[in-house]
């Protein structure tokens, strides 16, 4: 369900509920007519507003993006997180048995593997949804 449907979804219920139960009260074509012209246009407007309301959230998310990544700190997360969960990795691979009586649990293996391709896949993931929509947005094209 997109944004545009949470705003409108019962218009078109509300609508044609009230236009047939007035249908059954008129009995004349020319109020009748009358009748379904205006609902018609409160259908219309009641649209325009609910699409109005999305294009206003749908540019307060995209403000919102815009301040979370505009400081060094927010745009350093990732890879610095990623830095670290490879750091961490090497140094439980190469020190795991190797220096004095050093191991790992093996309840924490499962939790390192799990943070590690977690990680892994949501930078790399994420930056190629980054890349791919700047060069649609770059070319004027719309991903939807």
């Amino acid at each position: 369900m997109n944004v545009l449907d949470f705003f409108s979804s019962g218009i078109d219920k509300v609508v044609d509920s009230v236009g047939n139960t007035l249908d059954q009260l008129i009995t004349s074509d020319e109020e009748r007519e009358k009748l379904k012209n205006e609902l018609e246009q409160i259908r219309v407007n009641a649209k325009l507003q609910a699409t109005e309301k999305s294009i206003e959230l749908e540019k307060e998310i995209t403000k919102r993006w815009e301040l979370d990544n505009s400081g060094t700190l927010t745009r350093l997360v990732r890879p610095l997180v990623l830095a670290w969960v490879y750091f961490v990795f090497t140094i439980a691979v190469l020190f795991d048995g190797n220096i004095g009586a050093f191991t790992i649990n093996n309840a924490y293996l499962p939790l390192l593997e799990t943070i590690l391709v977690t990680v892994t896949i949501a930078y790399f993931g994420s930056r190629g949804i980054e890349k791919t929509t700047k060069i649609l947005k770059d070319n004027n094209l719309d991903l939807f």
